[in-house]
């Protein structure tokens, strides 16, 4: 009653919907529409880098636990079943023999049966939900890392070998070698493992695909600091034309925990361990 007539009509009483009609307060719609459009590019440039990152931080971690969940699988079988030079496995005297009737190359007998062996006894500490062997299932398609195909079927997948697929989705598949008698310093054999499974892509070494040596005294990651056969240099490297690129991804995954070697091509053991350094 206070208020002068000539302001009095230059007033209105207070409610949540004036926030909505007063002219004041509202947006136009091309207002509303820049901002939107200046939110999804900035969505656009950001959020693939966001998913990137995410999904490489789940591999570190899957990868790294699946090595601990094989190791000490690995060590619980020694102790039951002693050294494993014991464990039964034949010598080879070639990797591969030729399949007359299909004229391509196999796997040797022996390195089969090397390779079920291996898994027989692995399989008993580990929790397997299925476990087939190669030459009754088919696999899709895997890679290396710079994308070029690998043989058909891949060198880990070779026929008459065994597959174990884990209750978490971790598929290993073992492969022996021709030394079939393990040491401290050489491997007798290696192994792959694909972390989410055949079924799910990229199925790339170095992205969701990672090999393993088996030494006498443990589980080795392939690409380490002292890998002269797999080194991470040129075989976990998008620049090189390594024709098994991809190999030597694992222990630099393992040990830096990034997977930065796809987005640079400096890093090494000796120099920068990410690509920030």
């Amino acid at each position: 009653k206070y208020v002068s007539e000539a302001h009095r009509k230059h007033l209105f009483p207070y409610s949540p919907i004036t926030l909505f009609t007063s002219k004041k307060a509202a947006f136009t719609l091309a207002e509303v529409l820049i901002t939107l459009g200046i939110i999804g590019v900035v969505a656009a440039m950001t959020i693939p880098t966001l998913i990137s990152k995410y999904q490489e931080k789940q591999t570190v971690t899957r990868l790294t636990k699946v090595f601990a969940t094989i190791s000490n699988a690995y060590q619980m079988a020694k102790l039951e079943y002693g050294d494993v030079n014991r464990w039964g496995f034949t010598a080879n005297s070639a990797n591969s023999i030729m399949d007359q009737e299909n004229n391509t190359a196999t796997i040797a007998p022996s390195t089969a049966e090397n390779s079920i062996i291996f898994m027989n006894v692995m399989s008993k500490y580990l929790k397997v939900y299925q476990r087939v062997n190669t030459k009754d299932a088919a696999f899709p398609p895997v890679y290396f890392l710079t994308g070029d195909p690998t043989s058909s079927p891949d060198v880990t997948f070779t026929n008459g070998t065994d597959v174990l697929i884990l209750a978490d989705g971790t598929y290993i598949a073992g492969l022996w070698v021709t030394n079939y008698q393990c040491t401290t310093t050489g491997s007798c054999g290696h192994f792959s493992v694909d972390i989410n499974g055949m079924e799910v892509p990229p199925n790339t070494y170095g992205r969701d695909k990672f090999m393993f040596y088996i030494y006498k005294n443990g589980i080795v990651p392939m690409g380490g600091k002292e890998d002269t056969t797999n080194p991470f240099e040129t075989r976990c490297n998008l620049n090189e034309g390594s024709s098994y690129n991809g190999y030597g991804c694992a222990a630099w995954v393992i040990y830096n925990k990034n997977m930065d070697y796809l987005h640079c091509n400096d890093l090494s053991w000796e120099g920068k361990h990410k690509c920030s350094d």
